[in-house]
């Protein structure tokens, strides 16, 4: 079951609840005032990616040297290499 923030609107107090999918949205009851309007709060979430970046930066015996980088397909003048400009305004 994901875990909720909720906030309370008379005391302020921020908590987190268990709850299902289907029940997320409803007003929780606050723990340390009782309202029972306590309101879900939107915050961003934290993903892990088991990559070799990841285990680099876990396990610091595992970093190689950094090799040169490898040569770019792009050409000069390439519209994702080079910095867009603002369109000029009509006088």
């Amino acid at each position: 079951m994901p875990t909720y923030a909720f906030a309370c609107p008379s005391c302020q107090t921020a908590f987190d609840e268990k709850r299902s999918f289907a029940q997320s949205d409803d007003p929780a009851t606050c723990p340390s005032c009782g309202d029972v309007n306590a309101s879900k709060v939107i915050s961003s979430i934290a993903f892990y990616s088991p990559g070799t970046a990841a285990k680099s930066l876990l396990d610091p015996g595992s970093r190689q040297k950094a090799s040169a980088p490898a040569p770019s397909a792009h050409t000069a003048g390439c519209p994702c290499c080079t910095p867009r400009r603002a369109p000029a305004k009509p006088a």
